[in-house]
């Protein structure tokens, strides 16, 4: 497995356009590139964080296919964003998550 961790600083007041758009992106990335999603945290400072996670770092890489009906989540994306700070990849080595059965 492959992570991919995101982090942006926000224009004031774009908080709830960027969630909706990272939300639809993220829904799209998984249906059209195999992606097994992503979670949304927001750190005390306000820069938010994303933890991506892939089943290769070829998958990752691949842009293709285009994302379907993008170009409005995109525009709302990069108007909400102040600040993409560098991203940081990283090969899963072993996963000791127990994550809670919904």
């Amino acid at each position: 497995m492959f992570t991919a961790i995101y982090r942006w600083r926000l224009k004031p007041g774009a908080e709830s356009a960027f969630i909706r758009a990272w939300r639809n992106r993220t829904e799209k990335i998984c249906g059209a590139r195999g992606s097994y999603g992503s979670r949304l945290h927001r750190e005390p400072t306000g820069t938010y964080c994303a933890i991506a996670l892939w089943p290769s770092r070829a998958a990752w890489e691949a842009n293709a296919p285009s994302l379907p009906d993008d170009d409005a989540d995109a525009a709302a994306f990069k108007q909400s964003v102040v600040e993409s700070l560098p991203v940081l990849t990283m090969e899963l080595v072993t996963d000791l998550w127990k994550l809670p059965v919904a």
